[in-house]
């Protein structure tokens, strides 16, 4: 979920005289910055193994792959319970087999703790609960404006009564992430947490937002939508991490690191960690094309 890096010099410039009907391109000579380490560690409250990610972020122009931290230690505490999960490093991340039991459950508090080139970093997140899918449904449609002519499946669900609840909505197509469909963040099944949606069915932009309007499904095709609940903290963190995402065009800012949560718990360490460290509650419906 984290780009590889902000730009921190013009990479290209893009001059165009007056009048003139071509563009040429410069390529320019960019110091070579620091590598950035980051983590993508989201612990959910599933059985089986649990993935923590540490890797060092390359520079923007750099078409390699990140390059994988394979040095640290790395434990997830559930604070509440007060149980300690070691992370071992395999395959290029931090494992950690839970078998038929999970390591999340809904209400507690979890700590990551990241030993480091002798520093110690430390983040915390809360796991929210979620609510229930009442179903996916699927119609064929003809070809309407940009819409295109297949089939198109809603999602059917209701926000949890009695607090503002925050909902990371994932797309999956014959079994792989349906890039298409791209990230879908809600509060409360809309896009504000004022409440006043509190217990209400999710707006037209959630229900409809697992199809692409060109890229519809054809039948047979399996459809997965993963509900994700999350904390406040870690929706926000999500949101900026889309805003940096989409980031482009006309009224484009200037582009920036997401702030992480991870700290580094020496007072005179100099290293900081990126990425996210977050919990979530997970469930999901299937529906197959027919």
């Amino acid at each position: 979920m984290m780009r590889n890096k902000v730009v921190k010099y013009i990479s290209v410039v893009l001059i165009g005289a007056s009048f003139a009907s071509c563009t040429k391109v410069i390529n320019l000579d960019l110091p070579k910055a620091d590598d950035l380490p980051y983590v993508d560690a989201w612990i959910t409250d599933q059985p089986g193994v649990q993935t923590i990610k540490f890797l060092k972020a390359v520079d923007y122009m750099n078409r390699n792959a990140p390059e994988v931290v394979s040095n640290a230690q790395i434990t997830v505490t559930d604070v509440t319970a007060g149980k300690s999960y070691p992370f071992t490093f395999s395959n290029g991340a931090y494992n950690y087999d839970a078998g038929s039991s999970s390591i999340g459950v809904i209400g507690h508090t979890y700590k990551l703790s990241i030993t480091w080139n002798g520093e110690q970093f430390e983040a915390t997140d809360d796991l929210k609960r979620n609510t229930k899918i009442d179903s996916l449904t699927s119609e064929f449609k003809k070809k309407d404006g940009e819409d295109k002519e297949g089939y198109y499946v809603k999602l059917y669900v209701h926000d949890a009564i009695g607090a503002v609840d925050y909902y990371w909505i994932r797309t999956y197509k014959n079994g792989s992430l349906n890039y298409h469909v791209g990230e879908m963040l809600s509060a409360d099944g809309s896009f504000s947490d004022d409440g006043l949606t509190d217990g209400y069915a999710f707006i037209p932009p959630f229900r409809d937002g697992v199809t692409p309007g060109d890229q519809p499904y054809e039948k047979g095709d399996v459809v997965k939508v993963l509900i994700r609940g999350v904390s406040k903290n870690s929706y926000e963190f999500l949101q900026q991490v889309q805003q940096q995402l989409t980031n482009d065009g006309l009224f484009g800012k200037v582009m920036h690191n997401v702030p992480a949560n991870l700290n580094n718990q020496s007072t005179t360490g100099k290293t900081k960690i990126y990425g996210w460290f977050g919990t979530v509650s997970e469930i999901s419906a299937t529906k197959k094309v027919e």
